[in-house]
């Protein structure tokens, strides 16, 4: 399972220590912000399980106190700070992790052992879909994608099933793990079964290529995550 992450950082530097985070292969960056403004924001839309989160005047400890105003399941913030006498305040202020600068690979993979082991005890795997009366329970291993039609969504499934669900397609995109991208006003895809991307025609297919749905010019960056991801 992919774990979501975003930086918060004004001064850039945290993406300048984490050169080697790429050697994670079960971690995505979904955002940079490196202002006050742009933080909740970039919360409420990625929805990260894990922030790296760089204090500083700018961006000060008291933020995270928002974030609990907004969120139901806080996420594992790991605070990365040249200044060893901020750890205490780090904690103090909700932080699930302090990291020092330079990073150290070695503090850095104790971090992500401990996420890793965490949300394999949290992860739920099943989404619920309310249809006519029915409530369907499905796996997230067995959704290929959505597909927004008005205020419902159909769920394509893998065994050749479409379960219509009564709620936007913004509603359930809230509840999805991080292998789902929207990859269009009314197309959400799970990248696990992407054959194939066409630039060309703006096109993607799935299921060995059986399957194929649009993908607009303005999701154009998270189709090249997607890439970055599966690649």
């Amino acid at each position: 399972m992919l774990i979501s992450y975003i930086i918060i950082d004004f001064l850039g530097l945290i993406n300048q220590n984490l050169s080697d985070f790429e050697s994670f292969e079960n971690f995505i960056c979904l955002g940079y912000c490196k202002s006050y403004e742009s933080v909740i924001d970039t919360i409420l839309e990625k929805k990260p399980q894990v922030i790296f989160f760089n204090v500083s005047d700018e961006i000060p400890f008291s933020i995270i106190y928002e974030f609990g105003h907004f969120l139901d399941i806080m996420p594992y913030i790991i605070v990365v700070n040249k200044e060893k006498n901020n750890a205490y305040s780090a904690l103090k202020h909700g932080a699930s992790d302090y990291l020092l600068f330079p990073i150290q690979i070695k503090e850095l993979r104790k971090s992500l052992l401990k996420i890793t082991k965490l949300t394999n005890i949290i992860d739920n795997k099943k989404i619920c879909i309310r249809s006519n009366g029915d409530h369907h329970f499905m796996l997230f291993e067995e959704i290929v994608y959505m597909k927004a039609d008005n205020n419902t969504t159909d769920f394509y499934l893998q065994n050749g099933g479409v379960v219509p669900g009564f709620k936007t397609m913004k509603f359930y995109e809230s509840q999805l793990p991080v292998c789902f991208f929207r990859i269009h006003n009314s197309y959400i895809v799970n990248i696990n079964f992407i054959s194939r991307i066409n630039f060309g025609k703006l096109d993607c297919y799935l299921l060995n290529n059986t399957v194929k749905i649009p993908f607009s010019r303005t999701y154009k960056n998270l189709v090249e995550l997607i890439i970055k991801q599966i690649t």
